[in-house]
């Protein structure tokens, strides 16, 4: 089945109000094994306003870039344009529980000033946000948000959807050695977790990853631990601390950057630099695992991964087959490495791009006939089926394993 746009959705599926999706059939019904389906979303960008608990088939998103499952299988996605994080209930409705319709930071009319250190807290939907680009579930079941444009990490419990700041005010540089709590970022476009509480994070225009160490939020220190701030490509058999990154660094930077941890190494999609790097931990040396010629293109399947071409990656996430799988943006796939053989290979896509918008895409496929159109992000459920932002058709799909 096609997504088509009705009168009805183009009146009411974009700005602050809307209302689409007709068809309540479900295109993941029954599919089996290698099918590619619409998950989330009609492929209309927008806000359903009119209904903001809509069946998370019957709502609209506005380029979505991410998500990720609680343990009980329940979905949040990062609705990018609409500067909110929403979730799926288990009756299939979509639910915010971050943001609302003011774009901006903190409560309506005012900026997010809580106690430095002592954060009061405040319900999700009473938090105005600004394009957030990450969630992430840590070791303590709570949901920590990369807030972008809020210069913020913030921190929700998904049982009270209460939420709190827990690392920038404002932004800027300052705080290594320090609280956590008092430290400033500039656009903070991800983040990952360590077995041991330790969160790391891409601070995207300081040029950066940044490490805020276990404990308290009074006891976390923040520290550099990649990157000079200044935008190269330069670094690679060194000192982490001592490299460059390909991380956007302009006053309206896309975002950039993301994060993978496994066995003590972290990964880096260098997204400007079209590669992926490894930090190993212990010693602090920098690699290239993935586009070591640094030259945007699409190539290398079947082959290892240092001689493959990518364009500008953008989610890294493990599969529970323990491959490493890639958002490879401007090639509109998704992509796998073996992280023991270094062969790399497309999972999802043609390389062709697809857009609702012109009536192109349809709901259902196989990994190897599906359109995307620059896929932001990956995450997998608890079953281990994989789901792709398909960003810029507004869309969430669902990769049936």
């Amino acid at each position: 089945m096609m997504i088509r746009r009705t009168l009805f959705t183009i009146l009411f599926s974009g700005g602050a109000v809307g209302c689409t999706g007709s068809d309540t059939s479900d295109p993941c019904a029954d599919a089996t094994s290698g099918t590619v389906c619409r998950w989330a979303g009609t492929g209309d960008k927008g806000f359903n306003a009119l209904n903001p608990t809509a069946h998370r088939l019957e709502s609209t998103l506005y380029n979505a870039t991410d998500l990720t499952f609680g343990a009980d299988g329940r979905g949040y996605i990062v609705d990018w344009n609409n500067h909110r994080i929403r979730r799926v209930d288990p009756d299939g409705s979509l639910i915010t529980i971050l943001g609302n319709d003011i774009e901006g930071d903190g409560a309506p009319n005012m900026e997010d000033r809580f106690p430095e250190c002592a954060p009061a807290g405040a319900f999700g939907t009473e938090i105005s946000m600004n394009h957030p680009t990450d969630v992430k579930f840590g070791p303590d079941g709570m949901l920590y948000v990369a807030a972008w444009h809020n210069n913020k990490i913030r921190v929700v419990d998904p049982d009270t959807t209460m939420a709190y700041t827990l690392v920038g005010d404002d932004y800027g540089f300052s705080g290594d050695g320090g609280s956590a709590c008092r430290a400033l970022f500039n656009q903070p476009k991800t983040l990952v977790f360590g077995p041991d509480g330790t969160i790391y994070t891409i601070d995207q225009r300081n040029g950066r990853i940044r490490a805020l160490s276990p404990g308290g939020l009074d006891e976390k220190i923040v520290t550099t631990i990649a990157g000079t701030g200044a935008l190269g490509n330069a670094g690679d058999g060194g000192q982490a601390i001592d490299a460059e990154f390909g991380f956007e660094l302009t006053a309206t930077p896309r975002p950039s950057g993301a994060l993978l941890l496994k066995d003590r190494f972290l990964y880096v999609a260098d997204s400007m630099n079209n590669r992926i790097r490894r930090i190993n931990l212990d010693t602090g040396i920098i690699d290239c695992i993935a586009g070591a010629s640094a030259q945007p293109g699409y190539s290398g399947d079947g082959g290892p991964a240092i001689n493959a071409q990518l364009d500008f990656p953008m989610d890294l996430e493990l599969g529970p087959d323990g491959r490493m799988y890639i958002a490879d943006r401007y090639n509109n796939v998704i992509r796998a490495i073996n992280l023991d053989t270094g062969i790399i290979e497309t999972v999802v896509g043609t390389g062709n791009k697809c857009s609702t918008t012109m009536e192109e895409c349809v709901d259902r496929a196989t990994t190897s006939t599906v359109e995307l159109n620059q896929p932001y992000g990956i995450a997998f459920d608890p079953k281990g089926d994989m789901y792709v932002a398909d960003t810029h058709n507004s869309r969430i799909l669902k990769v049936v394993q």
